[in-house]
Parts: structure tokens; sequence; C-alpha cells
């Protein structure tokens, strides 16, 4: 969720961004009345019901403002759940959290562009990309990856090509605690280049219940690929789209109950 940014002493400045990464992707096939229920309008399933899960290390990460400026920033871990849709005619990404390892290392993706990033406890992800791990803020760890190359290249893009749209809700809270001031659809491009040495194979996947994140809710039914590498990664102004009245929501903002963080690990 959107929130503000302070007019005095802002937290950053407004930029494109540009960042090498060691990304790691793991497809696979869903339910595909439980992924249409969450998307919300004019958002819609395509025919193939994905879902991606990504970990990644972001590694001199630029954000590079009008006036000539660049913003840097140290390296971070970064991990989420996007699903395919369509608008129209496009294909694209619509993302359902981002979880990031890091204070304030989120802030300019969430405040400005609508990403879904939340705070996490630890992102993880091995040095040969065969494991992953994205552990809650309440101590959860909601998802866990092993994956098993069976495919070396020279050069692979780890990123799905259906991720150069994002989809995104920019919501911006009502002060009056009804609704929202801002709710809007933005498409965000996002721009990969300069693959580099990485496999490509399966993986086993374990969503782990949490009432905060339910991401379990979308069960995976068949692994289509896992793929790793080392990608560049431009990430550009977005586009508003449409308003949007009906917000499919999930899940409860609390710290989860006892029975989940002794379940958790």
């Amino acid at each position: 969720m959107s929130l503000s940014m302070p007019a005095f002493a802002p937290l950053y400045g407004v930029g494109a961004e540009s960042v090498d990464l060691r990304w790691l992707t793991v497809e696979y096939r869903t339910d595909p009345s439980v992924l249409a229920s969450i998307l919300p309008a004019p958002l819609t399933p395509t025919g193939d019901p994905r879902v991606a899960i990504w970990v990644a290390e972001f590694l001199g990460a630029e954000f590079h403002l009008p006036d000539g400026a660049v913003e840097r920033r140290p390296p971070y871990l970064q991990g989420g759940v996007c699903v395919q849709c369509r608008r129209e005619d496009e294909v694209g990404a619509y993302p359902l959290t981002f979880f990031i390892e890091g204070l304030n290392h989120g802030t300019l993706g969430r405040e400005i562009f609508g990403l879904p990033k939340k705070q996490a406890r630890a992102v993880r992800l091995a040095d040969d990309g065969t494991s992953a791990r994205i552990v809650t803020a309440n101590d959860i760890e909601v998802v866990s990856v092993a994956a098993q190359p069976t495919e070396q290249h020279a050069e692979i893009d780890p990123i799905p090509d259906w991720f150069a749209r994002h989809f995104t809700l920019k919501l911006i809270p009502s002060a009056e605690g009804t609704g929202y001031d801002i709710s809007r659809l933005v498409r965000v491009p996002f721009r990969s280049s300069q693959p580099g040495e990485g496999w490509e194979g399966t993986a086993d996947v374990v969503l782990r219940e949490s009432a905060a994140d339910p991401l379990s809710t979308l069960g995976c039914r068949e692994v289509v690929h896992a793929r790793y590498g080392r990608v560049r990664l431009e990430v550009g102004f977005g586009k508003y789209l449409d308003h949007v009245d009906e917000i499919p929501v999930a899940g409860t903002p609390d710290w989860g109950t006892a029975a989940e963080k002794a379940g958790a690990r």
C-alpha cells in the first residue's frame, strides 16, 4: 500500500531505476479460479494461470533523477510473488507482494509506483541460486524454494518476458479513515538486458500458511521451470491507467497467531 512522503526533508528523489541483479524465478501453474479472484478489474486472467516466485540480490541500484543527480543504494535482497494477467490486449504481471530486507530500500518503488513492498525479517538466495527463502516480519518462512538445475546456459534471462509490464495498484488511504484518496492502476515498464551465465531447471516450492500473507492459497499445481542468472534491469516511470473501485483483498495485517509462529520454521 502506498503511503505519503514528507514535503520537508523527503526520503528520496524521484528517479528511474537501473540495477545489476542475481535473480531466481520459479514459474508454476495454480488454480485458475483462485487467481481470477485476486485480480482487480480491468485485469483478467490469461489462459495460462501462472504464478512467479522471484528472489534477487540487487547490486548497485541507481535512481537517475530528472536534474541529473543519481541516488545510489547499497546491495540488498528482495523477493516477490506475481501472477500473470491481461489488460485489453496487453499481457503483464500483477504483483501480489514484494518482500525486502533492509530499512528504506522499498520506499521509492512503493510510494511512487504502488509496488506492494513489505519489510521482511530475511530474504535469502544461495550463491548458486539453487535455494531461496523469504521470512516475513512476523517470523514465518512463508516461501521456500529448492531448485534443481538441468541445463547450463552461457546467457539466460531469468526474468519472465511477461514481467515487461507490471500492473500495480497505487493506493493512498483517505485521512478520514474510509476508502482511498487515490486508487489507480499503473503500468510500470521493466526492461531486462545483458543476460549472463546461468541455468534452467525445475524446483520444489513450499508456501506456508500466514494470515498476513496468504500466498499458500495460490497452491502449486505444476512447476513450469526455474531460471537463475545475472541480468541488468531498468525500471522506468509508470503510466496511470484506470481508476479501480473494487479492490480484492486477502489476508489481515496482523502479526500472526502463536500457532502460526510455532509451525513456521
